[in-house]
């Protein structure tokens, strides 16, 4: 009885104080019974000389070095975050090595805090178990919800359907070449999950893909689908988050952000394109990965979490071969049409026909006569800008960014000289400097100098350029995928934005325009990306009537990854991969910690890096974890700081955070104040 008393006596929570810049305070709770402090509950607590509102998201009885004010009462009748919420919360926080108020802050941004602090009453309803939840049901006039699902599509709705009734937590993974209704097999469960009651969560990696699907759920479901992205303006943002936190939001489409929404009942869980990069938030902390946030959620929710790719990560395909996923496959297109007729150029014999130039004759060709059918073509070049480099004719040196160890490209559309990675600009005419000449040449080529070159040839032709630079006001990805959609524009050029998900019925011609891109990167993913690139992109083509035709323009026309792409075969790929990975014991056979330092001062940072990695290595043995490291990152400064890394890996997920959270506890009393540990866990890219 004593024991109880004291544990009482010794109560404290860790109150959220909500603004814009939401923090975490350990508060004393002896007065308040344990029954009333549940995560997500809100109370007043005192704040200086003031009495804010706060949220509880852990109760415990820490030993603290210092005295802590007490709680001042339990808000009467608030409602309270779901409890699951918090704890998802929590496990980010331990998973991704990142303190608690970090991740309530990316969870919880300006436009959601009012809402937290001061709810709308809840309004959640128990749903009928027919129709559109609880809603009018619009006319379902839709072609889309007219179709009519194939054999293989069928048979993958009815077995993830076998966990939604009763609700199980597993996972699938479904894997369909493009063109093969990925969709409409989610569009089917969305409907059964909403009749049952329950909620559904639909992730896509990018912001452009966001209206088209919001269009095909809205029109199939026959209701309005909330969007949640970056992209919103903030009465869009503050109005999503009330629906949210008033229980008002039964089906929600977003980005990787979205997997941080606080859904109560989740039914269904839908990552579309599971294998993109997107889906990995670098900075700022938490670093997580939407894809397995949304397989924490689909455990803790008990539903299932179905991924969805043509192409899909090395990662989930062993997962699934090895029985952790369920392996659904649709082998053929949802339509007539056949896959795409893909042609390797050779661009070295196209060199020698007719020396260097944006477009191979073939492809030149190929586009020229879409257009004069009436179809449309799509052309693809990862490289955004005019050139990547502005080269002195005199002295042969590049304008380098003066904050980051790399070239600045050249935006012709701006005039400007700009640094990719921390947006610093010069103007295009700029002297160079190392010897003051102002006679430039521009090496290389981004899609700007494309779409000129585009403009010259086909100078009637309606021609869109989608990338990060076109795309950057609000509403501007919408207009431009329209008026290609209409056909008031005929060809799209663009980076990997219009590479994933579009369906445009009269595109029949795709070219890739640089195929060897990013085969060159220091990086194990190298090959896979590029892969998934190639294919996505050359699955935009002949999804509906004629005959699609592909076109790879490369300098290494036998490259086995080419040689996949052509043959749309994804298993030899994956064959040769995953034992270039089990060699080298990378993902899927090994977990990886990237550990980074930087600071502006290099000296500093090396030596910071030198101490943390005598204690990786003290600590490696008990972990079973090998320490790769220390070197320069690829790219050795961004934003005036060096950037040194350690590659740590480990067999079980468990010894590595172990190790991480060892090693940070005992390199804190070194920790110089001149620099910053990074800690990624299960990085996606090691430049």
């Amino acid at each position: 009885m004593e024991t109880a008393n004291s544990a009482q006596n010794d109560l404290k929570a860790l109150v959220l104080i909500g603004g814009g810049m939401p923090q975490a305070y350990w508060y004393g709770a002896a007065e308040i019974p344990i029954a009333e402090l549940q995560p997500g509950v809100l109370v007043e607590v005192p704040l200086k000389t003031r009495t804010v509102p706060g949220m509880v998201v852990e109760t415990g009885t820490p030993k603290l070095a210092f005295e802590t004010k007490s709680i001042i009462r339990v808000a009467p009748d608030a409602a309270r975050v779901p409890a699951e919420w918090i704890e998802l919360l929590q496990w980010i926080s331990r998973y991704y090595l990142t303190p608690l108020p970090l991740v309530l802050q990316a969870c919880l941004p300006k436009a959601a805090t009012k809402f937290l602090f001061h709810p709308p009453k809840r309004t959640i309803k128990k749903r009928p178990k027919s129709g559109t939840g609880g809603q009018p049901s619009a006319p379902m006039a839709d072609a889309q919800h007219s179709l009519i699902p194939t054999s293989s599509q069928t048979h993958a709705i009815d077995t993830i359907a076998e966990s939604i009734h009763p609700f199980q937590s597993k996972t699938f993974l479904l894997h369909g070449v493009t063109g093969s209704g990925k969709t409409l097999v989610y569009l089917y469960l969305a409907e059964r999950v909403l009749a049952a009651g329950k909620r559904v969560l639909v992730l896509l990696p990018e912001i452009a893909l966001t209206p088209q699907t919001i269009s095909r759920f809205e029109n199939f479901l026959g209701r309005k689908v909330p969007a949640f992205h970056s992209g919103l303006s903030d009465p869009e943002r503050r109005d999503l988050w009330k629906k949210i936190f008033a229980g008002e939001a039964d089906i929600v489409v977003g980005a990787r952000s979205a997997s941080l929404v606080p859904l109560e009942n989740l039914g269904l869980i839908i990552v579309d394109e599971e294998h993109d990069g997107s889906y990995k938030q670098n900075d700022p902390a938490p670093r997580y990965h939407a894809r397995d946030l949304a397989l924490f959620r689909g455990k803790q929710s008990g539903c299932p979490v179905v991924l969805g790719s043509a192409t899909p990560s090395l990662e989930s395909y062993q997962a699934a071969l090895s029985g952790r996923h369920v392996l659904l496959l649709l082998k053929e297109r949802a339509t007539a049409a056949p896959m795409p007729d893909i042609q390797i150029v050779d661009m070295k014999e196209q060199l020698e026909l007719q020396g260097y130039q944006q477009l191979s004759i073939p492809l030149r060709d190929a586009v020229q006569n879409a257009l004069d059918k009436g179809e449309q073509a799509i052309l693809f070049l990862n490289r955004r800008g005019y050139a990547p480099r502005r080269v002195c004719r005199v002295c042969g040196e590049a304008h380098m960014c003066p904050h980051c160890a790399v070239a600045l490209v050249s935006h012709r559309s701006t005039r400007n000289l700009l640094c990719h990675y921390c947006g610093y600009t010069a103007p295009v005419d700029s002297p160079c400097v190392h010897c003051g000449e102002r006679e430039f040449l521009d090496a290389g080529r981004g899609v700007e100098k494309v779409e000129e070159t585009l403009r010259q040839i086909f100078p009637n032709i309606g021609i869109s350029r989608l990338d990060r630079d076109s795309a950057a006001r609000v509403g501007e990805v919408e207009r431009i995928l329209e008026e290609f959609k209409t056909g008031e524009t005929r060809i799209l050029l663009g980076t990997q934005m219009v590479a994933k998900g579009h369906d445009f019925p009269k595109v029949n011609v795709v070219g890739v325009l640089d195929a060897d891109a990013g085969l060159e990167l220091a990086d194990f993913r190298a090959e896979e990306r590029a892969f998934q690139l190639i294919t996505q992109v050359a699955g935009r083509a002949g999804r509906h009537d004629g005959i699609g035709r592909v076109y790879l323009q490369t300098f290494r026309p036998d490259s086995s990854l080419l040689r996949c792409a052509l043959t749309h075969d994804y298993e030899s790929f994956f064959n040769a991969e995953i034992a270039k990975r089990q060699s080298l014991g990378y993902p899927p056979f090994r977990r990886l910690l990237l550990c980074e330092m930087l600071g502006r001062n290099e000296h500093q940072v090396v030596e910071s890096m030198e101490s943390f990695c005598v204690i990786l290595n003290e600590l490696a043995p008990q972990a079973h974890a090998d320490i790769l490291g220390p070197a320069y990152a690829a790219l050795k400064k961004i934003r005036n700081e060096f950037r040194l890394h350690v590659l740590v890996k480990g067999d079980y997920a468990n010894q590595l955070q172990w190790l991480a959270e060892q090693a940070v506890e005992r390199f804190r009393p070194k920790y110089p104040n001149q620099v910053r540990l990074r800690i990624d866990r299960d990085p996606v890219s090691l430049l």
